[in-house]
């Protein structure tokens, strides 16, 4: 009876080495996918960016269509912080439409991009916005990104 309790002369099991090289290959593997998911949250906050961006300047041409009688006065240029821009959307009174649109705008670069700036400039009904923000928060070294569209608002007689 006692022979049905006997082990084999070699074991047929793992050695401690065998074991250790495979948990080292699993903690590669698990790094480099660890690595790829911090490089695609990268690459999609500044795709955000740019989306974003797009989505400011396309608003603000469909307000610069909404009022071609008020096309000289929407030249402008943002360069401040979201607090100052938001403590001039609660302070500030418009006059018109266009410093409505204005205000507006400023606070919606100024807040929703990372140090983002802009400037407005209209020439013969057509309106070029040249937006900029930072990607220093993505990337190491990274400088800033720009975007620049135009489109015709208003054409001629």
């Amino acid at each position: 009876m006692s022979a049905a309790y006997s082990t084999p002369a070699t074991s047929g099991g793992f050695s401690l080495l065998e074991v250790l090289i495979a948990v080292l290959i699993l903690a590669l593997g698990i790094l480099g996918a660890a690595s790829l998911q911090l490089s695609a949250l990268r690459y999609h906050a500044g795709s955000l960016h740019a989306t974003q961006a797009s989505l400011l300047a396309q608003d603000l041409f469909e307000r610069l269509r909404a009022n071609p009688e008020q096309l000289a006065a929407y030249s402008l240029t943002v360069d401040q912080r979201c607090a100052a821009a938001t403590a001039d959307l609660l302070t500030v009174v418009a006059q018109s439409i266009a410093e409505q649109d204005k205000i507006d705008f400023a606070r919606a670069v100024a807040c929703e991009l990372p140090e983002g700036r802009a400037r407005l400039s209209v020439s013969d009904g057509i309106a070029t916005i040249s937006l900029r923000w930072s990607e220093a928060r993505q990337f190491v070294g990274a400088g800033e990104a720009e975007m620049e569209v135009s489109a015709l608002i208003r054409g001629g007689p």
